[in-house]
């Protein structure tokens, strides 16, 4: 099947083109180095789902390698069935051969943009995002899955039916599954990572096992708590910095004195250098920091306010706000968009939410506040892709010690067409926007 790819006719899909008879493509999602990922609809169920192919942009010799990549991708998430994680919902081939695969769609926020925007979170947040993700981890190391590309950028905030925020982990393309079978095929992109979450036993490419993730967990709230990756800088720095034996180990409490030191020391075990000496399962690691802070709650509320018992009266109007923080309400929005400034510059990235009065957008290229600039992106609902002039009242370095790092953007729209806003604002009251 595979091995005939190289002498078909790549296929690239575009939005508005049906696949595999039964999914309509309406907006591209997301695009990356090896995938391509659209927002489809199903012609007979209507379900909404997000579909993802394998780039066009990948070299014919990497071709049979990313196919490997997504089939394992699709092979792994049908193996597991746990609220954080995301879910498959089909798989099938393009008539070049290749594969795709169809998720659920998920509407929600990145922790990569929400630490943008914020820089870092309280004590409570981090916790609360630890302790999801220590169990959503858990589930995948008692399947024999390591992910191996844990970070921000691959955990998504989202709502569920009961609005309740769960925190869901994403992109199995280099999971290890820890069988002798399948040792062979995970080892395709072992370097593949961002460096900064990247365990020494990966920078060094190693043989890893579940305990790289938990290093990789221990980093990402290491940047929670703090703002700032325990190594940062480009791979050779980490590399030096990470598996040097004459590199202390840094601490929470040497950039937050006040975050107390015994949820210090448990992030300090889970990226300690060697392996043997982290804490040694994400559930350990779950119950250590329970342990670190009783109080410590298993929601996180950044999506809006905490979920109205269903039965509950409705609050008097005495006790409601006098105005809100913003001036129109928000709702979570991710998609992809480009921001063209008055000096011709273009900057890709993509959005975090949206409003109709503006929105939140994540990217990695340079941005300077003040100004106006165009944002191009697609309509939530519909799918149009349109274009609206906005100024720009903010840029944020998500990590102010990387300049090339990841920024957030407060984008103010200039004169909304009523048809447009009308879209935003159904989009935003369907999603329960608040401020």
């Amino acid at each position: 099947m595979l091995e005939d790819l190289e002498r078909k006719e790549r296929v690239e899909l575009k939005v508005g083109e049906v696949v595999g008879g039964r999914y309509d493509l309406r907006r591209e999602l997301g695009r990356g180095a090896g995938g391509l990922v659209f927002e489809a609809v199903h012609r007979l169920t209507h379900r909404v789902a997000a579909l993802k192919v394998v780039s066009p942009d990948v070299p014919p010799a990497q071709l049979d390698e990313q196919c490997q990549r997504l089939l394992r991708e699709a092979q792994t998430l049908a193996s597991l069935r746990h609220p954080g994680i995301v879910e498959v919902l089909d798989a099938g081939m393009l008539q070049d051969g290749t594969p795709f695969i169809v998720m659920e769609k998920l509407e929600g926020r990145t922790l990569e943009g929400l630490l943008a925007a914020r820089g870092k979170l309280s004590r409570e947040d981090s916790v609360a995002i630890g302790l999801q993700l220590c169990d959503s981890l858990d589930a995948l190391h008692r399947g024999s899955v390591v992910h191996r590309d844990l970070k921000p950028s691959n955990i998504f905030i989202v709502l569920d039916r009961d609005g309740i925020e769960r925190l869901k982990l994403l992109d199995f393309g280099i999971v290890q599954v820890r069988t002798a079978e399948q040792d062979k095929l995970t080892g395709i992109g072992a370097l593949i990572g961002t460096p900064g979450y990247m365990s020494p036993e990966r920078l060094l490419a190693l043989d890893s096992d579940h305990r790289t993730d938990v290093y990789a967990l221990g980093a990402t709230l290491f940047e929670c708590l703090t703002g700032r990756l325990p190594y940062e800088g480009n791979y050779p720095s980490v590399l030096l910095q990470a598996c040097s034996p004459d590199t202390k180990v840094p601490k929470v409490t040497d950039y937050v004195p006040d975050i107390g030191p015994e949820l210090s020391l448990v992030i300090e075990k889970a990226i300690a250098r060697q392996p043997e000496d982290r804490i040694p399962t994400a559930l350990e690691f779950g119950r250590a920091l329970y342990a670190a802070m009783p109080t410590a709650r298993a929601r996180t509320f950044f999506l809006g306010a905490p979920p109205v018992p269903k039965f509950a009266p409705p609050p008097s109007k005495a006790l409601q706000p006098v105005e809100q923080r913003r001036k129109t309400p928000r709702a979570a929005y991710a998609t992809p968009v480009q921001i063209r400034f008055e000096d011709g510059r273009a900057v890709d990235g993509r959005s975090e939410d949206v409003s109709e009065g503006g929105m939140l957008v994540f990217c990695r290229d340079m941005a300077s506040a003040g100004g106006i600039a165009t944002v191009r992106f697609a309509l939530p609902i519909e799918g149009k892709v349109i274009a609206l002039q906005t100024h720009v009242r903010w840029v944020r370095a998500a990590r102010p010690n990387e300049p090339q790092g990841p920024r957030a953007i407060g984008l103010e729209f200039i004169d909304v067409p009523e048809g447009m806003r009308v879209s935003i604002a159904r989009y935003v009251t369907l999603m329960g926007g608040g401020e």
